[in-house]
């Protein structure tokens, strides 16, 4: 069970990775670490680059290219947030993030559900940019308050 709350809190980070750092609450600095172990293990993985992805966390933009698609895919597999049939499971985020955002949460996974895509790198990526639709203030400024 604590290994599945680590694995919580570290997918927790994955979105640290899509927003703008804030000098908020301080991180833990054995999970950044383990964090950027498994970023660089989905950038090796994937070919995705770590330009894009910087410029993607200055411009708040999702970019649509394909191997960012499957760096996303690889970051929520290694965090058990999406399963072996694509289905994301953003809900299991309730376990470790604050009561107060419940509701949020709630709302994402109502609003989005699963967004099926051709292939899971596909899937994870349209669901992600559905939950920026649906409340990209959240997803942009808010979860990082959370993580430092």
């Amino acid at each position: 069970m604590a290994a599945r709350h680590l694995s919580l809190i570290l997918a927790l980070l994955v979105i640290y990775e899509l927003i703008p750092v804030n000098q908020g609450v301080e991180i833990n600095p054995t999970i950044i670490k383990q964090v950027r172990k498994l970023r660089m293990r989905c950038l090796n993985q994937t070919g995705a680059s770590l330009e894009t992805i910087d410029n993607s966390v200055k411009n708040r933009i999702l970019p649509t290219d394909p191997d960012i698609k499957c760096f996303l895919y690889c970051m929520f597999d290694m965090f058990g947030l999406i399963d072996s049939q694509n289905i994301m499971h953003l809900e299991a985020l309730l376990e470790v993030l604050p009561e107060e955002i419940h509701k949020t949460i709630n709302g994402l996974v109502g609003a989005c559900g699963t967004k099926k895509g051709k292939d899971g790198c596909d899937t994870a990526y349209e669901t992600v940019k559905c939950y920026i639709a649906v409340n990209g203030k959240f997803i942009w400024e808010e979860i990082i308050v959370l993580i430092g």
